[in-house]
């Protein structure tokens, strides 16, 4: 506990279950708390402490199943007595295993996400002013218009079926760290960065880096009116023959608009058996 940080993260396994229910984000470092109960009805103080607030939350019918994911987390190192690296209170993730731990339960998430999204769209709207008002209106977590945007992307991401990260760093020993990248498995596949603000230059330097770590496309969201600085900055810059521009219209569209259409996606790829005496139209 006490090499607690504010910022990290706490990825919460219910033993009973097998199964990861939250995640919460540290906000305080290692404190002692000998007098006041966290839970009324216990004799035990449990006094070794630090601040928390959620990050993100699954519902009881959610629960992401650790067993699924037992072939692809590092930690674990003996794939058939799996349970065994999960005794005791706390146990350190690496960092990639951490990412796809939030990637899986983001994926489930966003299925509750379809739903929302197409209630809360918007209709007649024209300037960009427009769109972000009304980015600003949708039921997301972040708070900025930037990270409100690359929020909306990584839930777009995990509707296509990726491993979707914010904040991610491009490689182990980058010292740059990707809005939003998207994966295939642990494989790179989509860099995209969020130009609300900032430096252009930067995050161009960014998805160059992305590119050379074999992400096969590299996407910068920007302000209409930042659209001819774009261009004179990648005159003479190959990033220019992979890069896509998109503007905040578009990811509006896309967030939107995609949720109905993966949301029957997912019923057309869909192949399981169900008991039942008639089948209903979809």
């Amino acid at each position: 506990m006490q090499q607690f940080q504010p910022r990290d993260r706490v990825v919460y396994h219910i033993t009973k279950k097998s199964k990861l229910g939250a995640i919460a984000t540290v906000t305080s470092g290692y404190y002692y708390d000998g007098e006041n109960r966290i839970w009324a009805d216990k004799k035990e103080i449990w006094p070794i402490r630090t601040k928390s607030e959620p990050y993100l939350i699954l519902e009881d019918d959610e629960l992401l199943d650790l067993k699924k994911l037992v072939k692809d987390l590092s930690f674990i190192k003996d794939k058939i007595n799996w349970g065994i690296y999960l005794r005791g209170s706390l146990r350190k993730l690496p960092e990639e295993d951490y990412q796809l731990i939030e990637s899986e339960m983001r994926k489930i998430i966003s299925r509750r996400t379809k739903k929302k999204a197409e209630a809360e769209k918007v209709t007649g709207l024209k300037t960009e002013k427009d769109f972000l008002e009304a980015i600003k209106k949708l039921s997301l977590n972040s708070r900025s218009e930037h990270d409100r945007i690359g929020e909306m992307l990584q839930i777009v991401g995990s509707w296509m079926g990726y491993n979707t990260n914010t904040r991610s760093k491009i490689s182990s020993n980058s010292a740059y760290e990707l809005d939003v990248a998207w994966l295939s498995g642990k494989n790179p596949e989509v860099a995209i960065e969020v130009q609300i603000g900032g430096s252009i230059s930067l995050a161009l330097r960014k998805l160059r880096e992305a590119r050379e770590f074999n992400y096969r496309k590299v996407i910068l969201v920007i302000e209409e009116e930042q659209l001819s600085r774009l261009n004179k900055e990648i005159r003479y810059d190959s990033i220019r023959n992979w890069l896509d521009a998109w503007s905040i219209k578009s990811v509006y569209e896309l967030y939107t608009s995609g949720q109905q259409f993966f949301q029957l996606y997912d019923q057309l790829k869909e192949a399981r058996y169900r008991e039942r005496t008639e089948v209903e139209l979809i």
